[in-house]
């Protein structure tokens, strides 16, 4: 208990300092008392937390503290806050927020009340003249450079916090933004400035993390100039870590065509060094080279170029992940201007300066080639869209004056794959490996390769076959990851079919790790090797048609492994989708129903898995049905019809469920059964009417499918069946356009098919309306090919038939729905 009482003498003789006593006494007393309470060993035992956090509101509040003394309560406030453990209360803080205020402007130096700040809880507000004090000396070059590396510190750990700036939030990013550019385009020899430009980068990167897209794009192209600079050069004075040559201005022949928005390049040639400037250092010399021996060399000597080479690393590393940032914070459409400063458009030149995948391949550190991956990443997230317009296949035949930007843009993807598989075959470091791949399996799932050359998708297939027997788990997981990707390419390459059926290394790796065995292959592998093999059953069936019978074994083995459970149901629903004409696939459904498929159907807690169980259910054909016995005919129309009205069942089972209830409809034999008719008709409006958007989406769907069953019934139900369905299918048409164009199917047929007197109809007013600037492309809604209908039923069902009949017509035509009325020979309204 000595240093507990040691500490009550000590800050009670510090809070009842006289402040009538002269500068220089109140100052040696100050100084006296501090050093004795930072000389304390904290933590201190038995020292209570209320007694610690009125020491901290009293302490900044002492009237005679001076310039000096207050780096020393800043000291303490440090050694409490860290060693101490107690957490202050706001109240506190706020003391603490308004002592940094109105000292960090005067005190010399200030490093301890900024390292001390940069410690408070993440939960409270910053003040806002707080953070601008902070920030403005982080960039004013006239404050000394300890302070501006501990300013730089704290505002790391102030950006990625509440602050009370409102539209002003981040407004240091332009100053570190534009301090950063002129770093880059001096290049000081120092190693100091470097260690101060990475403090720069680290509060950046920390800003970055929660700024807004729009707070960004005014600062991008500044940003950009000075984060592409230090990610290949590192160090500030030397050349490039990446290229034995020295940095050049991109040819202007290579240029991008010129985006419809207003951007500025990166590659500005003030930023770029010349080869005369300074020398290469030998940290950063490649291993042909010739090096010193060790006489050569004095100890000293070689610690220096040790710290040089670990200190250009970390410049390069933060600069990637400042990179990764800002690609994953801004839309690929507001950046995608600027990937001819990142990214190549042909073989590399000697002159040519480095590009990203130059880090990829040619970074002395594993950590930034690994980095350099993630910003790829980043950019081809999302990309597909932007992407679409490339193609490499003319470029050589046409002989143009000038490249198109389809061209242009198919031979950086051309440069991103040869450079990618590059990467895969010289690459050691495992975890550089795994970010390799999985790079390769995002650049595949976003390149248009149908508009490219062939042979793109076997040469990765035949660079991912090295990888598949590495000793890192990661890395095959990856392998398998890109070899799903690349059979995911819809619609599917003829060269992958060919290549499947002459090369079945992966059907078979796939199959060897889904097999029985004890000890099983860890579960990222299995869960991968079922998506490749569903991946192959769904685009390339007839290249493994012949290993059905093992799939749908190895499938059916894994629906019994909770983690593999959901994949297996995948897996098993394309199998049962391609195969759903064959003879056996009778005896399969009747496997599937009498064991494990219903038990994951009546399992309700597990709601991913009874979705997918669903859509393997909806994949039950017409032949297949007729070949089950009754009892098991029952049981899959009573599953999905449970389902469907099960209040307890999650939205995407109910509406998995009324999707196989839409299925059925097409049957010939149940579109004759009076009784599932009835019971498809309460299911299916009672999912209309949910507020789940993608039920109703299912519900219309089945409902017009149900409409179809009714015009090629034999029976009549009563009026009140039809008049629901009407009902239904009137309120649906205010819905969202993939709901509407099943409605209006469903009305066209109901109404053809209603019985009795047209007059008990109800009054119904239907409102179909599009914009007519609004279109889209194929493949989405039929109503937005219409400018504008409007149909008033109001009693008149001759005109209202013609009507319907009409708008029939108009669906078949310009849409791939199926018109269920015949329409040929009648007049249009």
């Amino acid at each position: 208990m000595l240093g507990l009482d040691a500490w009550r003498k000590a800050t009670s003789r510090l809070i009842a300092v006289d402040s009538h006593l002269s500068i220089p006494a109140a100052e040696k007393r100050l100084s006296t008392l501090l050093q004795e309470l930072n000389d304390l060993a904290f933590p201190i035992e038995g020292l209570a937390e209320a007694e610690v956090h009125q020491f901290l509101g009293d302490v900044t509040q002492v009237p005679t503290l001076t310039p000096c003394t207050v780096p020393c309560v800043a000291q303490l406030c440090f050694s409490i806050l860290t060693k101490q453990g107690n957490s202050p209360t706001q109240h506190v803080v706020d003391r603490l927020f308004g002592f940094f205020s109105d000292w960090l402007p005067v005190a010399d130096p200030a490093t301890e009340l900024l390292y001390t700040l940069s410690l408070l809880e993440p939960s409270f507000a910053v003040p806002k003249v707080l953070c601008r004090t902070v920030a403005s000396m982080a960039v004013e070059p006239s404050v000394q450079q300890d302070v501006r590396r501990a300013a730089l510190h704290c505002l790391t750990g102030l950006c990625g916090r509440k602050c009370e700036f409102g539209s002003e939030q981040y407004w240091p990013l332009d100053l570190l933004s534009t301090q950063l550019l002129a770093a880059a385009k001096n290049h000081p020899d120092s190693a100091y400035v470097a260690k101060l430009v990475l403090s720069q980068l680290r509060a950046i990167h920390s800003i970055l993390r929660t700024t807004s897209e729009t707070s960004l794009l005014p600062l991008l192209p500044d940003l950009l100039a000075g984060l592409r600079f230090f990610m290949a050069t590192g160090l500030p004075g030397q050349p490039s870590a990446v290229t034995p040559l020295p940095y050049a201005s991109i040819p202007s022949s290579t240029k991008m065509k010129k985006s419809k928005s207003p951007a500025v390049s990166v590659a500005e040639p003030n930023l770029l060094l010349q080869h005369s400037q300074v020398p290469r250092p030998l940290a950063m010399r490649s291993s042909s080279a010739p090096t010193s021996s060790d006489s050569d060399m004095s100890d000293n000597e070689g610690h220096d170029a040790t710290i040089t080479k670990s200190l250009a690393a970390k410049l390069r590393l933060q600069s990637l992940l400042c990179l990764t940032s800002l690609f994953s914070a801004l839309s690929p459409r507001n950046t995608f201007c600027y990937w001819q400063s990142f990214l190549p458009d042909g073989p590399r030149l000697p002159n040519s300066p480095p590009s990203l995948l130059s880090c990829v391949l040619r970074d002395t550190n594993h950590k930034c080639r690994s980095a350099a991956l993630a910003v790829l990443c980043a950019m081809l997230d999302r990309s597909k869209p932007l992407l679409a317009a490339a193609d490499d296949r003319l470029h050589h035949s046409l002989g143009l004056a000038f490249t198109p930007f389809s061209s242009h843009l198919g031979a950086m993807l051309r440069e991103v794959h040869h450079r990618l598989l590059l990467s895969l075959g010289t690459e050691t470091q495992p975890t550089v490996l795994t970010r390799a791949a999985r790079s390769l399996a995002l650049l595949a799932a976003n390149t248009p390769y149908q508009q490219l050359s062939s042979g793109y998708a076997t040469r990765m297939l035949s660079a991912l076959q090295c990888l598949s027997q590495h000793k890192d788990i990661d890395v095959r997981v990856a392998c398998l990851t890109s070899c799903g990707a690349i059979l995911s390419i819809s619609p599917s390459l003829p060269e992958v079919e060919a290549w499947l059926s002459g090369s079945p290394w992966l059907l078979l790796w796939c199959t060897a790790l889904l097999q029985p065995t004890s000890p099983s292959p860890p579960n990222p592998l299995c869960t991968q090797a079922l998506q490749v093999l569903a991946a192959a059953a769904r685009f390339y069936f007839h290249s493994i048609e012949g290993n059905w019978v093992t799939l749908v074994e190895l499938s059916i083995y894994h629906l019994t492994t909770p983690q593999q459970q959901q994949h297996s149901l995948k897996l098993l629903e394309e199998l049962t989708r391609a195969s759903s004409d064959w003879a056996e696939a009778g005896q399969l459904w009747t496997r599937l129903l009498e064991g494990p498929l219903t038990a994951i159907l009546q399992d309700h807690r597990s709601s991913p898995q009874c979705a997918q169980a669903c859509a393997v259910l909806a994949t039950l054909s017409s032949p297949a049905m007729s070949q089950l016995k009754s009892s098991l005919q029952a049981l899959a129309i009573t599953l999905p019809l449970g389902l469907s009205r099960d209040a307890t069942a999650a939205p995407s089972v109910s509406s998995g469920a009324v999707r196989v209830l839409g299925v059925y409809c097409t049957f010939p034999s149940l579109r004759q059964d009076q009784a599932f008719l009835q019971d498809s008709q309460l299911a299916v409006l009672h999912a209309l009417a949910s507020s789940n958007q993608q039920m109703r989406v299912q519900a219309s769907w089945a409902l017009a499918n149900l409409s179809d069953a009714l015009t090629v019934s034999n029976f009549k139900l009563s009026s009140s069946f039809y008049h629901e369905i009407l009902s239904g299918a009137s309120k649906a048409l205010n819905d969202k356009d993939m709901v509407k164009c099943n409605a209006v199917r469903a009305l066209g047929n109901i109404l053809r098919v209603i019985p009795g007197p047209y007059q008990r109809v109800p009054h119904l007013r239907v409102s179909v309306s599009h914009s007519p600037h609004h279109r889209t492309t194929g493949g989405q809604s039929p109503l937005s090919e219409l400018s504008y209908l409007q149909l008033h039923l109001h009693g008149n069902c001759e005109v209202e038939m013609e009507c319907m009949l009409c708008l029939s017509l108009h669906i078949q035509q310009h849409s791939n729905i199926l018109c269920p009325v015949p329409c040929s020979g009648r007049k249009r309204c």
